[in-house]
């Protein structure tokens, strides 16, 4: 994998930026094949839920969905994290803003 030669030449561990849906890829199966994937690599998984935008069809992950996801990979040794979602209660998280109608 390219982000392995990358972490091997710089000593460096690199991120994967996950943005969760909810029925989409959240599921505990997913969590499982990324979990084996990264295992034993210099890899971080930043879990991003995803921010409802008028209009759209998908949404954010259920939090015990989210959490399983977490669970999974921890087991699998690969460390993460879930992305704060300031803003989202104001429609003003990261791509509610430019999502937003003028009126």
């Amino acid at each position: 994998m390219a982000a392995d030669a990358y972490s091997d030449n710089t000593g460096r561990r690199y991120s994967i930026e996950y943005a969760m849906i909810r029925d989409i890829n959240d599921q505990a199966w997913r969590a499982d094949l990324l979990g084996r994937l990264l295992k034993n690599r210099d890899a971080h998984v930043n879990l991003i839920p995803l921010n409802p935008t008028p209009g759209s069809k998908w949404t954010a992950s259920r939090k015990k969905d989210e959490m399983e996801f977490v669970k999974i990979l921890e087991d699998y040794g690969v460390t993460v994290t879930v992305r704060d979602t300031r803003g989202r209660e104001i429609d003003g998280a990261c791509g509610q803003l430019a999502a937003a109608e003028k009126v």
